[in-house]
């Protein structure tokens, strides 16, 4: 991590053919332009605004646009970003190439790249690690994903949906992926941890991929990386694997000339992964606050203004479920299969509940709840109505999907 340290190496240095050259340092380049340019850069913006300005005045594409948080790492101008980052770094490794004829320090930076890539991938699986080891990338199925039909299902929304209701292989899927990340942090683990992180990632790349995930383009990136920092070592990884012949990887060791470099280096890597470790651990004691009244209401029984409306008759005004997923926000299933979405505000300590549109001061309903035995009386009012609705509550635990749970033995497929 010192450009003042020293590579052991044989004397006997081999010249590269200058294609072969190119094409590597058009790799090292295009590593350090996605790293200061990705998502977790503080330059990305800065960037995506200029290829935005490349787009719309030099390439002609008016209509890719530049849009924020909203969860995808695949839009048009990510793409167009790939597009003008190989570009540069062709730029770059020609201007490298023709600068450096006798590859004075063709191995050096060869080396600080590798470097650079296996401590950016640790910080990425080490991140994605943490976050699945609590459930925070993936928590527990909501009460309105559970009430959702497979079928209306979007792909992606089917993985979220598998890995939110299995917490134990969540939280092994980021086990795995921690372990990955710190392998990566030490040179003698390095190419393991590659290979390891690479199969990893491969898995989460093809869900990316097949179940339309919008971040294919960085979870792509992630494993060509891990690609990367084990193609120094390819040669002796094909004699064993393939050739089953006796081989041993390269492990350049490097010193420095003087104790306080030596001693700095220990210390700034121990900051960077203490830094990674803390960054990323605050997800690791994360609790989702309890929902107060949480659960699925099927509606037995609507009265509004002492008259039955029953739920087959298709009327706007009757309701089929009440659904309360989030806290802050309930939802409700209309007779005719409509939907619609509140403020939901509950008061346990009154057993009130108040639905509001975007008004504060004009609630849809003001409803008065009783617990009896198997169900919950509402009664209160919808607007200038008054309602009694008589429901009988479904919550996590009560789901097939949650309460099967795990079983050593089968004698037939639980798949029903």
């Amino acid at each position: 991590m010192s450009m003042d340290t020293k590579i052991i190496e044989s004397p006997n240095q081999k010249r590269h053919n200058p294609i072969l050259r190119f094409l590597h340092l058009c790799g090292i380049s295009y590593v350090y332009l996605f790293i200061f340019t990705s998502q977790f850069s503080p330059l990305e913006g800065i960037y995506k605004n200029g290829v935005l300005w490349l787009c719309k005045n030099v390439f002609q594409q008016q209509k890719v646009e530049y849009i924020k948080m909203t969860g995808s790492g695949d839009t048009t101008l990510d793409y167009w970003v790939v597009v003008v980052n190989i570009c540069l770094a062709a730029v770059a490794a020609l201007v490298i190439l023709l600068a450096d004829k006798k590859q004075r320090t063709f191995k050096d930076l060869r080396w600080f790249t590798v470097v650079v890539a296996r401590y950016y991938v640790a910080m990425i699986m080490i991140s994605y690690g943490f976050a699945k080891l609590n459930n925070g990338q993936f928590p527990a199925n909501s009460i309105g994903r559970l009430e959702e039909k497979v079928g209306d299902m979007s792909p992606m929304g089917v993985v979220w949906t598998m890995m939110g209701a299995s917490s134990g292989y969540t939280f092994v899927s980021g086990l795995l992926e921690t372990i990955g990340g710190l392998l990566l942090l030490f040179r003698r683990t390095k190419t393991f941890g590659a290979l390891f992180s690479m199969t990893v990632m491969i898995n989460v790349a093809l869900l990316n991929f097949f179940y339309d995930v919008p971040v294919k383009i960085f979870s792509s990136h992630v494993v060509l990386f891990c690609v990367f920092i084990v193609s120094g070592d390819a040669i002796a990884l094909y004699r064993f694997f393939i050739l089953h012949q006796p081989s041993q990887l390269r492990f350049q060791k490097r010193t420095a000339d003087k104790r306080w470099k030596r001693v700095t280096l220990i210390v700034l890597k121990g900051l960077v992964v203490a830094y990674f470790i803390l960054t990323s651990s605050p997800v690791l004691f994360y609790t989702a606050p309890a929902v107060p009244m949480e659960g699925a209401y099927t509606v037995e029984e609507f009265m509004m203004n002492n008259k039955e409306i029953p739920s087959c008759s298709q009327d706007s005004a009757g309701w089929k479920k009440l659904i309360i997923s989030h806290s802050g926000r309930a939802g409700i299933v209309l007779n005719n299969d409509s939907t619609k979405t509140f403020k939901g505000v509950i008061d346990t300590g009154k057993n009130t509940l108040i639905l509001r549109k975007t008004e504060p001061d004009n609630p849809y309903a003001y409803l008065h709840y009783h617990v009896q035995k198997d169900s919950i009386i509402f009664t209160g009012n919808i607007g200038r109505d008054s309602v009694r609705i008589k429901t009988t509550r479904k919550k996590k635990e009560d789901y097939k999907l949650n309460k099967r749970g795990f079983h050593w033995i089968n004698e037939y497929p639980f798949n029903r």
